[in-house]
């Protein structure tokens, strides 16, 4: 996820999940609760990171494929061989931001605790806490959409390499 596009779908889905929390529409226990994101987020690295060892893998092939499909077309060759590192950034990009959630969520789980007991000093600071936390989901399968739409992108280049 590119770092524009991170920065406005955090802006746009934090507000979506503070009003969905504050308004009571999603049970806390089912989708933002610690234990469920620590899950959700290892599982989806262990995707990601298997997803990353099979395009550093397939690299050489895709360039080999493109080479010699544009052989008699420059200006394209170059533009497909440019694409190639986008799809490995897009990749490594997404790996990186779940890793940084990852540890957004610990360190809201430990501060949980501490907010729970400020609770009625600070009673929004719980909302704010669990749309992070919603936010953090919903980003999350973003970035699974975009793994996946890459991963497809790089099946194209192997397996279809006569539409490409």
């Amino acid at each position: 996820m590119r770092i524009g596009r991170l920065i406005i779908y955090s802006i746009i889905f934090l507000g979506i999940s503070y009003a969905i929390v504050k308004y009571d529409l999603v049970s806390y226990d089912y989708f933002i609760k610690t234990e469920f994101l620590f899950t959700f987020l290892g599982v989806f690295i262990g995707f990601a990171l298997t997803l990353y060892t099979y395009v550093i893998s397939m690299f050489e092939k895709m360039e080999d494929i493109v080479r010699f499909k544009y052989e008699n077309n420059p200006d394209e060759l170059k533009r497909r061989l440019t694409e190639l590192p986008n799809l490995h950034n897009e990749i490594k990009d997404n790996i990186k931001f779940l890793l940084y959630v990852l540890i957004i969520v610990v360190l809201l789980s430990i501060g949980d605790k501490l907010i729970l007991e400020l609770n009625e000093v600070f009673n929004e600071a719980l909302n704010i806490s669990k749309s992070i936390l919603l936010t953090i989901f919903i980003l999350s399968v973003i970035a699974l959409k975009d793994l996946i739409d890459t991963s497809f992108a790089i099946s194209d280049y192997i397996i279809k390499k006569n539409d490409v």
